[in-house]
């Protein structure tokens, strides 16, 4: 079985990816889905969240607000890495769970999907690591358009994340998404069959 680890900058067709190769036969183990199910209600990582951040980081029902948080540790460097501490062991933890199970239905190639892969030193234990980019005005456009954000977000967002030319370095494998879906299948369906 091989376990490999995608990732790439906001906005440049990560998901994307994950859908092909999961149609290609891949399971897919995504981080992002990962934190959300360990800061549901009752959860240890939402009880420390809760402690850390205040009540009025919840919804009414009783969930936490996202984007609330997400404004937070935007804002303050220290809020961020205090929510890091409390959600990525907890990630980690349940990304081997759940690629322990997949490895135990004898499942030819799992994909660990992570936006902070290569922050978190994922790369250290999972190989290959596909990194999947775009060009930057077509990220920008991308954000502008999916998130609504306006230049000055956009910007804030992407000077948050790894430079993308440092991500390259890291990766093993690259997928350009500058073009259409059609182009994309085709590059992913090579990075397929290099995978196995």
């Amino acid at each position: 079985m091989n376990v490999i680890g995608l990732t790439g900058g906001i906005a440049t067709g990560k998901s994307v990816v994950a859908s092909l190769l999961r149609e290609m036969g891949a399971v897919i183990v995504d981080a992002d889905q990962l934190a959300r199910e360990i800061v549901r209600p009752g959860q240890k990582a939402w009880q420390e969240i809760l402690t850390t951040f205040g009540p009025d980081i919840l919804k009414d029902d009783q969930t936490i607000n996202r984007e609330k948080l997400r404004e937070m540790v935007f804002k303050d460097p220290s809020a961020r890495k205090r929510l890091e501490t409390i959600t990525h062991p907890r990630i980690r933890e349940l990304a081997q769970e759940r690629i322990s199970a997949a490895t135990a239905k004898q499942t030819e190639v799992v994909v660990y999907m992570a936006p902070l892969l290569f922050e978190n030193k994922v790369h250290l234990w999972i190989h290959p690591v596909v990194l999947v980019t775009c060009d930057l005005d077509v990220q920008k456009q991308r954000l502008k358009k999916r998130d609504k954000l306006n230049d000055s977000e956009i910007e804030r967002h992407l000077s948050a994340q790894m430079p993308m030319k440092e991500k390259k370095e890291l990766a093993d494998l690259v997928v350009e998404n500058n073009g259409d879906l059609e182009e994309l299948k085709k590059t992913v369906q090579a990075v397929w069959q290099d995978i196995k």
